[in-house]
């Protein structure tokens, strides 16, 4: 390892494996993946090493991870012992609702490093898709955390968050075979992070960008690039296409994805000063990055967690209530949102709860409860009218 600087990253799955890792590696980091999954640490382990696909439409480019370590979550000392090293750096790459069970082990790692080092600052790196990730961890540290440890979160502990233009979904059949460990991704060639948030020495490398202005680039990735993968997963379910990309051949839903995109800039541009112009030349760029055959991305994969895609600030409501903030109509984002709102079970756990809700209670309740949107709410009335228009799914 040498002088490498360690990262832990913290959530092994298809983002951490592929987009987190290859950003540390460029930095110069040295890797130890922690993992809930104990057979997915000892194949990581077993392996030493997995291939990054980067699908560029007509051919994968390929990079080599290796040289890494693999932990599993519940070696809480091990973990303990890496955060607790010099400038070590910790990335969370879990989903959203893992943070309350990764906040109460990295508290212990953090009490730990007050004690044994008071001044030595630790940064967190969040690569989870959710606007409030970083006000949620940081209540959690401060509702678990007292006196010294407390202090010390509040003195040295940077929270940084990030931005993270990537997709991973499932990896072909054929390169499964060749590598089960590998990870198919957009290529996505750089990181956004946070340059005002970190307490220690950022990472630096050419695929991380520090920004001033974080909160205009999440959202513009989350108004944009989330946005326009959720327009085609719930604008294509009713037609029952499978694959995005053949999705993304019908007029209907390509001119959908596209007004989508519109008026969410409309909100962009107000809110954080982007010019149309800017905005134009981005949204050609995200439609190219998700017009991709390679990445065989399905509908079902997208349109999956509903019930949180559908949140008040989310990529779609979050979107709709800035455009009308600052003037626009948001029309097609009410006519994606109603259609999530009939968007049919399949295997998700917790949209089949979401369905069950909406049957029981009524889209008048479940708008008020998943989107926060009250009765009297301009989009609500909008929504409800799409809705009901679109009758019983097939």
């Amino acid at each position: 390892m040498g002088q490498k600087r360690m990262a832990v990253i913290i959530g092994a799955g298809k983002m951490g494996r592929g987009f987190c890792a290859e950003i540390l590696l460029s930095a110069g980091c040295h890797l130890t993946f922690v993992d809930s999954d104990e057979t997915r640490v000892a194949r990581l382990n077993s392996a030493r090493g997995y291939t990054i696909y980067k699908a560029r439409k007509t051919y994968f480019e390929t990079v080599f991870i290796e040289g890494y370590d693999a932990l599993p979550l519940s070696a809480e000392g091990e973990l303990s012992d890496l955060i607790a090293k010099r400038g070590a750096l910790v990335m969370l790459a879990v989903p959203s609702q893992q943070i309350e069970s990764v906040a109460s082990l990295l508290g212990v790692c953090i009490a730990r490093k007050a004690m044994e080092t008071p001044d030595e600052p630790l940064d967190i790196l969040l690569c989870i898709n959710e606007m409030d990730a970083k006000r949620r961890l940081q209540t959690l540290f401060e509702n678990m955390l007292g006196g010294s440890a407390l202090d010390y979160v509040h003195r040295c502990v940077g929270i940084v968050e990030t931005v993270a233009i990537c997709m991973c979904p499932e990896l072909p059949d054929n390169l499964a075979e060749r590598d089960p460990l590998g990870v198919l991704t957009n290529g996505y060639p750089e990181m956004p992070m946070d340059a005002t948030a970190f307490k220690g020495e950022p990472p630096r490398s050419e695929k991380i960008r520090l920004t001033y202005h974080l909160s205009a680039e999440a959202h513009r990735k989350m108004y944009t690039f989330n946005t326009a993968y959720a327009s085609v997963a719930y604008l294509a379910s009713p037609r029952h296409y499978v694959w995005a990309t053949e999705a993304m051949k019908n007029e209907d839903i390509h001119n959908g994805v596209v007004r989508a995109l519109e008026e969410s800039s409309v909100g962009l541009c107000g809110e954080y000063e982007f010019t149309p112009e800017e905005m134009a030349d981005w949204n050609a760029r995200i439609l190219a990055v998700i017009d991709n055959p390679l990445l065989g991305d399905t509908i079902n994969r997208l349109g999956a967690d509903t019930p949180r895609k559908v949140g008040p600030q989310d990529r779609l409501v979050g979107a709709a209530l800035l455009c009308l903030k600052h003037g626009g109509s948001p029309d097609t984002l009410a006519r994606v949102i109603a259609n999530a709102y009939r968007y049919p079970a399949s295997d998700d756990p917790r949209t089949q709860a979401f369905m069950r809700f909406i049957e029981s209670e009524g889209i008048e309740t479940a708008l008020e409860r998943y989107s926060r949107l009250a009765l009297r709410n301009q989009l609500h009335r909008q929504i409800r009218e799409i809705y009901e228009k679109l009758g019983e799914p097939d």
